[in-house]
């Protein structure tokens, strides 16, 4: 038999060889046409990098220019994705390179465990952080909190987040160990998390080239280590980048607040301005002042080998400093109100307190104390899960800025008001007396047979008393007769739509007959309250600030739809119970309107922004919220009374606990109730107490006006007992009085 040619005995071949070379033609024409620029950069990319620069933060200064924030010489470690040999960026398989395990015996890492929101089911979310409780051996909530957090603003989300971090070896195993009744759960060491992180936040083709920063804070000997095992550990490179520190943390952090990681909300928004991993303000003036203080990054392009080692600097664009900021605080003022207020809610035995000093001619903030306080430099570097916890599980919230953010029944510092509002209204004169017997009682709007009484703190009473006097002593029974409506006050809408009429009359202590009252009513010691800035924020330059309550008829219809406004209410109102609530910062602005005249400035924190060569780039100058509807002779009349508190050996309020006498000055005390009864003392129920004290001073020619609260916790302060005291010695450490 005749043999057939090769070629047509195996014409299969021949075809899949073609289609092989046409297939390879055109890879070649894609790869040289097609993209043949791109790769063309990739090919350069490799081997000039674009380096960013990153900026040093302004510093904040106090008044006298002591530095509040400084920068200290650091390190960041990143690794260009491209560069690891063992992962596949361009796919997006980012885990499991031996590079990380490597670096993180340099760096000594710890393990996190993380969540992918997306492969966690929500019914199975409790039994999830049952079981991580149970092998991490933390309490269920430390757990469940995190997890909750991140399922109810992530949702869906394929990223990975933070549940627990700084783990040991053997923790990260026994967790690994249990993964698959852990859907969702995943475990890496730190370095291998924060670079998958990071490099899910960059956008564009060529993300795989951006070096992503896996740990920041590195001293200056671990660097060396670092940079001289640089061979073995591809895509690794090291660059300086400052921490922030914060010298005398506590003393400042509610005010300083601190830097930390920007999130992918904030980053999303601003992308153009921000990376993905720098950092930014988080609370305090370091968020508010973010803009000025952040600086500028600038970029080197360096020829690098395939270490990571720069060879030579091609160009380069040199970093822009951030602005510095002079603020009104006055350093050694604010650490010695610290010490004054610490030595005072020891004195109480209570944990949490505020102390605030302002100048009364402009609103300039002299010192701001939030107690407890917390130590702002754990977030230099990246705070650790046991300070984290720790922080978050403190019952008295030492990171809450009770100056701004918390608010307090003003008790009877409250009665500035209320006596500014009735010597302006002519509901009193400087002579008007009343007699007061201890308490007064009230009829029920149905029926006057029945009656509430309305109680002094004194039960034996003040006796027959003007304004100034009842300042003095702070009477009770003055300012409920000053409050209590007129008759053409009476009425009161429902909330159905209908109205009530309310008694406008009083019955005095052992009083058969009852007197009519013709006082100011809420709807004008409401407009009063809010012409002296309560009920609204004041406008610091901080974030978190309250408004307070400056209760009115329709604000308690649309809180208690079936309680509408009582005269009761207005009573207690008057001596700044009931439903007033004020924050600190609040009181003391009343108090500095009092004293300079009526001015109601906003509360100043920022003096002065200055470039980086020293040049003045904003100048802040005093800003008035408005003039407060007094006139200046009533304001005298008030500061006469709170004069009196302080100088009156016999009957003022806060005489007793003086020691300053070598300066003239004024104040009000205020003891405010709140929460339910804890116990009897002369029949008469007892509540827990938060302790006041306002002052200005000097009297004659007001320099600064200074607000103290020392909350009660569960127990009954006295303003008089225990914040005169603390005001006193904050007014000696301003006057520089030794004894």
């Amino acid at each position: 038999m005749i043999e057939q040619p090769v070629r047509r005995r195996f014409p299969a071949l021949y075809v899949a060889l073609a289609l092989m070379f046409v297939l390879l033609a055109g890879q070649l024409y894609r790869l040289q046409i097609v993209d043949g620029s791109k790769y063309v950069k990739l090919s350069e990319d490799n081997r000039e990098r674009e380096v960013r620069l990153k900026a040093s933060r302004g510093i904040i200064y106090d008044r006298n220019g002591h530095r509040l924030v400084v920068n200290n010489p650091s390190y960041a470690v990143s690794i260009t994705p491209a560069d690891l040999p063992d992962i596949n960026c361009a796919v997006g398989d980012l885990a499991g390179s031996a590079v990380f395990n490597d670096l993180a015996r340099i760096l000594h890492t710890s393990f996190v465990v993380a969540l992918t929101p997306y492969d966690l089911p929500v019914e199975k979310k409790g039994e999830v952080a049952n079981r991580l409780s149970v092998i991490l051996q933390t309490p269920a909530d430390n757990i469940r909190g995190p997890l909750n957090s991140i399922m109810e603003t992530s949702h869906g989300s394929k990223n990975l987040f933070v549940v627990r971090k700084d783990l040991s070896p053997e923790v990260a195993k026994a967790v690994q160990a249990e993964l698959e009744n852990l859907p969702g759960i995943s475990v890496y060491n730190q370095l291998e998390f924060n670079f998958i992180q990071g490099f899910t936040r960059f956008q564009g083709f060529d993300k795989c080239l951006k070096p992503i920063v896996v740990m920041n804070g590195v001293d200056y000997d671990t660097m060396q280590l670092v940079d001289t095992d640089s061979a073995p550990l591809p895509g690794v490179s090291v660059a300086p980048e400052p921490v922030r520190q914060y010298p005398d943390g506590p003393f400042f952090s509610h005010l300083m607040g601190y830097v930390g990681p920007i999130s992918e909300d904030v980053y999303a928004s601003n992308s153009a301005q921000y990376e993905p991993d720098d950092k930014i303000g988080q609370t305090g003036l370091e968020e508010v002042l973010e803009d000025q203080l952040r600086g500028r990054q600038g970029t080197a392009s360096m020829v690098v080998n395939s270490h990571e080692r720069i060879v030579s600097e091609m160009t380069s664009q040199a970093p822009i400093t951030g602005n510095n900021v002079t603020l009104t605080i006055d350093a050694d003022l604010q650490k010695a109100v610290t010490t004054s207020l610490q030595k005072g809610l020891q004195a109480a035995k209570v944990r949490a307190g505020v102390a605030i000093v302002v100048r009364v001619d402009n609103g300039q903030v002299l010192a701001m104390v939030s107690l407890p306080s917390y130590d702002n430099n754990l977030f230099a570097d990246g705070i650790s899960q046991k300070d984290f916890d720790s922080l978050n599980t403190d019952p008295t919230k030492p990171m809450f800025n009770r100056a701004i953010s918390g608010v307090y029944p003003p008790g009877s510092t409250y009665k500035m008001i209320s006596a500014a509002a009735a010597l302006q209204e002519g509901v009193v004169t400087p002579s008007t007396t009343y007699f007061c017997p201890g308490s007064i009682s009230v009829p029920y709007t149905f029926n006057e047979n029945k009656r509430t009484t309305f109680r002094d703190w004194r039960a034996a009473g003040h006796g027959t008393i003007n304004v100034v006097q009842a300042l003095t002593v702070s009477s009770d029974v003055f300012f409920y007769i000053t409050a209590g409506p007129r008759q053409e006050d009476r009425r009161v809408a429902k909330a159905d739509g209908t109205e009530q009429l309310l008694w406008t009359r009083y019955y005095p202590e052992g009083a058969a007959k009852p007197s009519e009252f013709n006082g100011l009513g809420i709807d004008r010691l409401h407009q009063y309250a809010t012409a002296f800035g309560l009920g609204k924020k004041t406008g610091i330059d901080l974030p978190g600030e309250a408004t307070g309550v400056a209760p009115t008829r329709d604000w308690k219809v649309k809180q208690f739809h079936d309680n509408p406004w009582s005269l009761g209410d207005t009573l207690v109102s008057a001596i700044g119970q009931g439903f007033d609530l004020v924050t600190p910062l609040q009181l003391v602005n009343v108090t500095a309107s009092v004293a300079n005249g009526g001015t109601l400035y906003k509360p100043q924190l920022v003096q002065k922004i200055t470039g980086p060569d020293g040049k003045v780039v904003q100048d802040y100058q005093p800003q008035a919220l408005g003039q407060v509807p007094v006139s200046p002779e009533n304001l005298a009349v008030v500061r006469e009374g709170m004069r009196q508190v302080v100088a009156d050996p016999v009957k003022g309020t806060a005489a007793g606990h003086v020691t300053l006498k070598s300066i003239p000055w004024a104040g009000k005390t205020g003891t405010a109730e709140y929460g339910d009864p804890i116990g009897k003392k002369n029949g008469k129920d007892v509540r827990r107490s938060h302790a006041w004290f306002t002052a200005f001073a000097p009297y004659d020619k007001p320099e600064v006006a200074v607000v103290v609260l020392l909350e009660g916790g569960e127990e009954s302060l006295e303003g008089s007992t225990y914040a005169v005291p603390v005001t006193d010695e904050i007014l000696k450490a301003y006057f520089h009085v030794e004894k």
